[in-house]
């Protein structure tokens, strides 16, 4: 057989994706209480799933055929719209929008338009595993700042300054954070503002859970002065409207950015889903989105969160963590029992699915500075399960006599 290319040599699998692939498989075991993956555990709003009946009952070609490579004109000025409430800043619907494949496709497009070979891309450690293959796709070198839980997570602008270089091409900020939960602090965002203006390097902003904010204020960077043409935006409404299979997503940057990720998505996924865009014009009317953040996905996710943590402090009181102000996680710090255990993180986790049928994600997945901590997200199981799934931890700890 002839020889695959280097580039897929070059990337590794994603291995949250592989554990999605063994619960697939294993989807009729009931008995397996998943921590794992952040995928939504909510139904979407019902005039959303309403919409979508509608849509193919009344108009099924025109809702299921193709669209221009942007997405539909009259989404991206909903999106445009959007920007100018939550951040105050104004986006041009028609050249500075383009509706993506989820933020996934998103963050790729967005390496693969902006990185030359060997440019310089830092990241905060511990982070969300998805940036490091499409960067090393793009030809990219990755620069790692560390966050510790003992500073809730945050990092610190001085690590920042140290690590740019001639060779900074790109800062990634996530806020509400993956793995961490933490929301970063304005001090910090104004700082890597000034600082990507001064040294002309970009800002990948990804907005993943810019809505799911329990407590605090998420701090949008191109809210600052003369921000904004330093500032890839790319989202998602896999979260805050609860439909990651629809895959939905979308960009907001300088025109010129846009343009080329328009020209490298033509020739990867052609278009994105015409129903599910179609569908999510009923999100924006009528006050559906704040109702249903409001009223359901917070207040839901809230409580699962509270719960959380206080099972852990009762069961797991020497584990070190910080309760988080946002998105679906808590980051475990499980160094003092691995230590007895005689365990890494990645068998730790390997044997709790083994023995107790808990999933939860090794933190060395995220960065060297997560090794020892496992990354439990709230939001996919219902309360009793919750605290099903912390006592079977705590009861597989207690085994090995400590």
């Amino acid at each position: 057989m002839p020889y695959l290319s280097d580039r897929v040599e070059l990337i590794q699998m994603s291995p949250i994706r592989m554990i999605a692939a063994l619960l697939d498989k294993a989807r009729t075991r009931k008995s397996i209480i998943s921590f794992g993956g952040g995928a939504p555990s909510l139904p979407p709003p019902k005039e959303l799933v309403d919409e979508m009946l509608r849509l193919l009952k009344e108009m099924p070609a025109k809702a299921l055929g193709y669209c221009g490579t942007r997405g539909l004109p009259e989404l991206r000025e909903l999106i445009a719209e959007d920007f100018k409430e939550y951040a105050g800043v104004e986006y041009d619907p028609e050249s500075e929008l383009i509706i993506t494949d989820g933020s996934t496709e998103g963050i790729l497009l967005a390496f693969l338009s902006i990185l030359n070979k060997n440019d310089e891309v830092i990241l905060v450690d511990p982070t969300y595993l998805g940036y490091s293959e499409p960067i090393k796709l793009a030809g990219g070198r990755i620069v790692r700042i560390p966050a510790r839980v003992e500073n809730g997570y945050q990092p610190d602008p001085e690590s920042l300054k140290n690590a740019i270089t001639k060779r900074t091409k790109v800062f990634v900020l996530l806020s509400p954070d993956n793995p961490t939960g933490r929301i970063i602090s304005r001090e910090f965002v104004k700082a890597l503002v000034d600082l990507a203006q001064d040294h002309d390097f970009w800002i990948i902003y990804d907005g993943a859970y810019q809505h799911i904010v329990y407590e605090g204020e998420n701090v949008w960077p191109q809210s600052f002065s003369d921000a904004k043409n330093y500032i890839i935006s790319v989202h998602t409404f896999s979260k805050e409207a609860s439909i990651p299979g629809l895959r939905l997503g979308y960009v907001a940057a300088p025109k010129e950015v846009i343009s080329a990720m328009e020209k490298l998505k033509q020739y990867t996924s052609l278009a994105p889903d015409t129903f599910g865009q179609y569908a999510l014009l009923k999100f924006y009317e009528n006050d559906v989105k704040k109702r249903y953040l409001r009223e359901v996905v917070i207040p839901t996710y809230k409580a699962r969160r509270d719960l959380m943590a206080d099972l852990l402090r009762k069961y797991l009181p020497e584990a070190k963590t910080v309760v988080p102000k946002g998105s679906f996680y808590f980051f475990v710090d499980m160094r003092p029992y691995l230590e007895k255990m005689g365990r890494s993180d990645k068998e730790f986790a390997n044997r709790l699915l083994y023995r107790k049928e808990v999933v939860v994600i090794p933190g060395s997945y995220f960065g060297s500075m997560g090794e020892g901590h496992v990354r439990m997200t709230f939001v996919s199981e219902p309360k009793e399960r919750i605290k099903e799934g912390i006592e079977r931890i705590w009861e597989f700890v207690l085994s090995y006599a400590l």
